[in-house]
């Protein structure tokens, strides 16, 4: 009797310390190991002077477009506008907005790290309605069709997500495309990330609390697990836009990839703020919205995460932000 409760203690006790070492791990890399990583720096100041002297003009149309919301599909006019190179953005206005999860959301998740706090953002901007696909970012980079994940290859995958791209490539393309249009584009910050990812609700997801639901979002494309990817059709990667957009017209801000935002990774603070821009350092880099492999219980509008420094390949796009003049 003895050798048995000795080897339960043992057992117990070995458990303990793989889970401890385990969240030691988690910590130790993101905010330590393995101090700072190249292609998580940021850029040098822009350099505007090679810029032309008025912002190339956008097209802009108003399109009654079908959008999620909790309370079902609703069709709404969105007005949306294209830059020089066929990328689709559409105008968010200024506002506050709870970022994070209300009280009952945190409780009933257990997600006692994301409380919710009010955040007001005083300046509008303009955000990618879609994610840069392959044949957007193609344009300033051609070398990274070759760079394509496998099942990005066949036809049809210039109109996937663009993957893989490091935070500092996606920050390049902004510079880019900054320099041919006279405009500013960058990564969004995670406040205006989430911001426009809610539009305006505060349900766990912007159609609702049924994050069941494979008909909104393209996750759980898990390989070996068929009985989750099927529901949707994509195992991986789906072409921008397959699923409908949140109530202000954006689409995939939930799934298909995980997007990068411009802030370091930290710890949530639980105080009020105004345009938050995150820590002035750190090691990870925040990305937002899950992806195709993230499993069906794991999302919410305001799921979030940073790159381990270690795993830099790891299959990660983004959309872009322009600064309204």
């Amino acid at each position: 009797m003895k050798r048995k409760f000795r080897t339960a203690l043992w057992i117990f006790l070995l458990l303990v310390g793989v889970g401890g070492f385990a969240a030691w791990k988690n910590w130790h890399d993101r905010y330590v190991w393995p101090g700072p990583v190249a292609s998580m720096q940021d850029l040098p100041p822009l350099d505007r002077s090679g810029w032309p002297k008025q912002p190339v003009a956008w097209k802009s149309a108003v399109v009654q477009t079908g959008v999620a919301t909790p309370d079902g599909m609703k069709k709404v006019p969105i007005t949306y506008y294209t830059n020089s190179i066929g990328l689709v953005l559409v105008r968010i206005e200024a506002g506050s907005f709870l970022m994070g999860l209300t009280e009952q959301q945190a409780v009933r998740l257990h997600t006692p790290n994301l409380p919710g706090h009010r955040v007001t953002l005083t300046k509008p901007y303009f955000l990618g309605a879609f994610e840069v696909s392959n044949k957007e970012y193609e344009l300033f980079d051609p070398a990274h069709k070759k760079k394509r994940p496998k099942y990005q290859r066949r036809r049809g995958g210039e109109n996937h997500p663009v993957e893989p791209v490091t935070w500092q490539e996606a920050q390049k393309f902004c510079r880019w495309l900054s320099a041919k249009e006279g405009r500013v584009y960058r990564l969004p910050t995670e406040a205006e990330w989430e911001y426009a990812c809610k539009a305006g609700t505060e349900t766990r997801l912007y159609w609702g609390d049924a994050y069941w639901d494979g008909n909104k979002a393209n996750v759980a494309g898990l390989k070996w697990d068929h009985e989750t990817w099927i529901m949707d059709g994509f195992e991986y990667t789906a072409p921008v836009g397959t699923y409908p957009p949140n109530p202000w017209g954006l689409y995939d801000m939930i799934g298909n990839s995980w997007e990068w935002c411009s802030d370091w990774f930290s710890r949530y603070k639980a105080e009020p703020a105004v345009d938050p821009q995150g820590p002035a350092k750190g090691h990870c880099r925040v990305y937002k919205g899950g992806g195709w492999s993230t499993r069906q219980y794991s999302i919410k509008s305001a799921v979030r995460d940073g790159d381990d420094p270690a795993d830099l390949p790891d299959i990660r796009g983004f959309r872009v932000l322009c600064e309204a003049n």
